[in-house]
């Protein structure tokens, strides 16, 4: 049966607890380990009677053994799945040592939107083997990323009806198949005069979605161009890859001789599906010599500005790529028409001659008041040296940067707690953008190579993402298994590169805790007694922690309020804020038998340990009174 996307707690219980073979009431048969009931073995760590408790019997193991539920995912470290896609997760309920635990149920867990649960896997005890396992589905619809944290709670093999817990986190992302395309300015056929200035050329790489793709690499070989063709660059490469971003590639034309043909550059690239692509852009090219009319842009490239607050001023400067004047230029394009952000100092332009000096320029300035991008294309004509009209086009691509910023995120979120000698459920640190759009070059500058006692990395002492924004699946495994109790702040700094190529830095603060799951004894300063009536014996009692570390919110549940005849004390009720390792809490009795008599004294007490586990526990003192 196909469960929803987003299971009721009480549906997801009854899967786990029912599907399991677990029982919180009594049944028949003794072939049923769910079926025994018998009584817990009172202690400082509890007392009374649980049908789901630890069982004496032979066929619900030992009793005594304080074991753990440790859950594994069959993924580990985040799970990619490309939109559209369906991917099965196993998660697999294991003992920590061995002994079989009953009472697994899913508790406080509502799954995100395109995961759902599927049963029917069936388990009586919770062991050392992959008997009890839950098969999860993610089947995303659109790009996403997050992490999926399942809660569980169980009954372990302890002196005691206490109820630990513990919680996995599956970190996740949904990526679609995308190309890199690779456009070059100016459009069409390249032309440059032969002897003449160069023709700059700007090859733009982007992606067809607007989703960012990563390491692109031009495998053309940029220092053995055709003939004519140069590259300030024997190499090009880009981090990352998306809408506008400012991956460009700046080449020349300048031929020395008449030529044409064709230019292809090939490139590689991974796509954010995480596949190796590959792609060709093929350029094609002629040298001329009657004295075209070529404008070059500076600054060259794609034009950039911050939005709201960033200017870029832009000149183009029009000349003759062989120095034979050409004249009667004029600009077609509506200059007082630019797209948003755009503005000229003049509505039109026009130049009566046109040569090699830069007297005929257009001043532009790009003020982007919106996150936008696109290309500006302005169309203009002239004569040429032989006098014939001719028409030419400059493509001048802009983009609208953010000041961004990377930002690193905890899940599970607040302070990590532990206990000692125990795994805590893994931490998975998300890197986004605040706004959406990419940054790059992210890298852990300090912190990882010397965590904290306890603390480990999935990926080692160094970690980094070439680009970062929503749903990129940069994120960063960690672990937390505790040697001794602790408390402090593991604290990550890193460093990036912004929307607007601003170098930046950044911190990623977790609180931790380490406790030792303690308990309380209670110890009286005579366990047994033996006095004659008429007389007046005063006992004390002390409560302390068995490790030393604190406990909280003792409190006398039983036994203090209604005494056996002859005892007494100088309140009903008894209450501890703190308990440690010292004699600050102690309760005073006095035992003044009037005739003889013999019995047990038992006071029952209640407490919170410091993992913040309820706990309860009890004190006996045997008493004879003679004449």
């Amino acid at each position: 049966m196909q469960a929803s996307k987003a299971l009721p707690l009480a549906l997801l219980s009854f899967v786990f607890v029912s599907a399991c073979g677990f029982s919180g009431g009594s049944s028949t048969g003794s072939d049923s380990p769910a079926s025994e009931s018998p009584a817990v073995s009172s202690s400082s760590g509890g007392g009374g009677s649980d049908p789901s408790g630890p069982t004496t019997g032979s066929s619900g193991g030992p009793t005594g053994s304080d074991d753990q539920i440790i859950a594994t995912p069959s993924v580990p470290g985040t799970l990619d799945v490309e939109a559209g896609a369906n991917q099965t997760i196993t998660v697999t309920f294991t003992s920590s040592d061995g002994l079989p635990i009953r009472g697994l149920a899913i508790s406080g867990t509502t799954l995100p939107a395109d995961w759902s649960g599927l049963t029917g896997y069936d388990c009586r005890n919770v062991g050392a083997g992959d008997s009890c396992v839950a098969t999860l589905s993610y089947a995303p619809t659109s790009i996403e990323s997050g992490s999926l944290t399942i809660n569980y709670i169980f009954i372990n093999n302890g002196d005691g009806p206490e109820t630990p817990g513990g919680s996995i986190v599956i970190p996740y992302a949904a990526t679609t198949y995308n190309n890199i395309v690779a456009t070059a300015s100016p459009t069409g056929q390249v032309a440059a005069a032969v002897g003449g200035s160069k023709q700059a050329v700007t090859i733009n790489f982007t992606t067809d979605d607007g989703n960012a793709a990563t390491q692109l690499t031009v495998t053309s070989d940029l220092a053995n161009l055709p003939a004519g063709w140069s590259s300030a660059a024997s190499g090009f490469s880009c981090a990352i890859v998306s809408s506008g971003n400012g991956c460009q590639l700046l080449l020349n034309f300048a031929p020395a001789s008449p030529t044409s043909g064709a230019l292809a550059l090939e490139y590689s690239y991974v796509d954010d599906s995480g596949a190796a692509r590959t792609g060709t852009l093929n350029i094609p090219y002629a040298s001329t010599s009657n004295g075209n009319v070529v404008a070059t842009v500076a600054p060259s490239g794609q034009i950039t500005a911050v939005q709201e607050g960033g200017v870029q001023p832009v000149s183009i400067a029009f000349t003759t790529a062989d120095g034979r004047a050409a004249s009667g230029l004029v600009v077609l394009s509506d200059l007082a028409a630019l797209p948003a952000g755009w503005t000229s100092k003049t509505t039109q332009l026009t130049c009566a001659s046109v040569s090699t000096g830069n007297g005929c320029q257009l001043a532009l300035t790009y003020a982007p008041t919106a996150v936008a991008r696109g290309t500006l294309s302005l169309d203009y004509y002239y004569l040429d040296a032989a006098g014939t009209v001719s028409i030419g086009t400059v493509n001048v691509p802009y983009a609208a940067t953010t000041d961004d910023n990377v930002v690193g995120t905890a899940t599970p979120s607040g302070q990590i707690a532990a206990i000692v000698g125990q795994a805590s459920p893994s931490v998975a640190v998300t890197f986004t953008t605040d706004d959406g759009r990419p940054a790059t070059a992210l890298q852990v500058t300090g912190g990882l190579s010397s965590l904290p006692a306890g603390w480990s990395s999935a990926q080692g002492a160094a970690f980094s993402c070439a680009g970062v924004r929503s749903g990129s699946g940069c994120q960063l495994m960690l672990s937390y298994t505790p040697v001794a109790a602790d408390s402090g702040t593991v604290a990550l700094s890193y460093s990036y590169l912004n929307d607007a190529g601003e170098a930046k830095t950044g911190t990623v603060d977790i609180p931790f805790v380490a406790t030792t799951d303690n308990t309380i004894d209670g110890t009286p300063s005579q366990s047994s007694l033996a006095v004659t009536s008429g007389s007046v014996t005063p006992v004390t009692i002390v409560f302390a922690t068995d490790d030393g570390n604190p406990a909280t919110d003792l409190a006398i549940t039983s036994g203090l309020s209604a005494l056996p005849a002859g005892w007494s004390s100088s309140s009903g009720t008894f209450t501890c804020a703190t308990v440690n390792g010292s004699d600050a809490c102690e309760l005073g009795l006095t035992y003044a038998p009037t005739a003889p008599a013999s019995g047990t004294l038992t006071l029952g007490f209640s407490y919170t340990n410091d993992s913040g586990i309820a706990k309860s526990g009890s004190v006996s003192i045997d008493y004879t009174a003679t004449p």
